[in-house]
């Protein structure tokens, strides 16, 4: 049976987990960010996954996140459960827990070691039956998986239809698999986004970013409508503060936390440990990164990078 384009196409954010400051889940936090989200203009959004410290997490807490998140969305945009784990065994038991709630797509990060492994893997998910498999293909400082050995897992594989690149680089691994699978697999990246611009001109389906939610929607609008200079002009405004925020993934964490309590969505910066300090250093260039975050977001909301 021919495979169909997952409907997702823009940004999808990588959600954060709010914490109250007794270490519990703030499920009102975490509705305000949807609902925030949602409202940008995101056209799905992923949970739980390395934005939300998805290793920190109980078992528990992670079906309640799920369950919570999808209660708040109401069907209004694709919801993606994040299975990935540490290893294979609590990776498949992750799925079948989500397997019990109405999500639209899981999404697994299988690190490759080898092509055996890798198929192994992969089938060992499609064996349990997911809805539809987004495969993370997480590697920020190599190559990932080898592109021939994806070609053919989505010729075998009937619920793999979309895969999120985070490789370096990302791009030409992009435009192979776009120009493959010829728009019926999901192409998506992740810490790339700070190549947004290449993404879009590319073709990539959806980018996944944390907070910002209105500036990168507005990007996505404006290079959507042909608008490309006035969409690398809105992009390049954000380079300062993603040249803080993705310096490093514990500081994308503590930095879109901050921010997040900024704008009255989270009650709390709280984070896990283990995770970097976010010293006094990182916290005064962070802070100068929000308030410019905040004066670009309030531009865009006030409709100056409209055309």
């Amino acid at each position: 049976m021919p495979k169909e384009l997952f409907p997702m196409f823009g940004m999808m954010p990588a959600m954060n987990t709010p914490f109250t400051e007794d270490d519990r889940i703030d499920f009102d936090g975490l509705q305000k960010h949807i609902d925030n989200a949602i409202e940008a203009g995101i056209c799905g959004f992923l949970l739980p996954v390395v934005a939300s410290e998805v290793n920190k997490l109980s078992s528990a807490e992670r079906d309640s996140i799920v369950e919570a998140a999808i209660e708040v969305n109401n069907g209004r945009v694709p919801v993606v459960g994040g299975a990935s784990a540490l290893n294979k065994e609590d990776c498949l038991e992750n799925i079948k827990n989500l397997l019990r709630y109405d999500l639209d797509c899981i999404l697994a990060n299988i690190p490759y070691i080898n092509d055996e492994q890798y198929v192994d893997y992969v089938n060992s998910i499609a064996v349990l039956k997911p809805p539809i498999l987004m495969i993370q293909d997480y590697d920020i400082h190599g190559a990932g998986a080898p592109v021939s050995l994806i070609q053919k897992l989505y010729e075998e594989v009937g619920c793999f239809r979309c895969i999120k690149i985070e490789t370096q680089p990302a791009g030409p691994k992009y435009s192979t698999l776009l120009e493959f699978a010829k728009n019926t697999l999901h192409v998506s990246g992740g810490w790339s986004v700070t190549q947004i611009i290449d993404a879009w001109d590319r073709g990539v389906h959806a980018m996944a970013n944390t907070g910002l939610h209105e500036i990168y929607c507005r990007i996505y609008e404006l290079h959507k409508k042909g608008l490309r200079g006035r969409a690398v002009e809105l992009y390049e405004k954000l380079q300062p503060i993603l040249a803080f925020s993705n310096q490093y993934v514990d500081i994308s964490i503590h930095f879109f936390k901050h921010l997040l309590c900024r704008q009255g969505i989270y009650k709390t910066a709280k984070v896990r440990k283990p995770i970097l300090d976010y010293d006094k250093y990182f916290r005064r260039i962070g802070d100068e990164m929000i308030e410019k975050a905040l004066s670009l977001t309030n531009d865009v909301k006030n409709g100056i990078y409209n055309t």
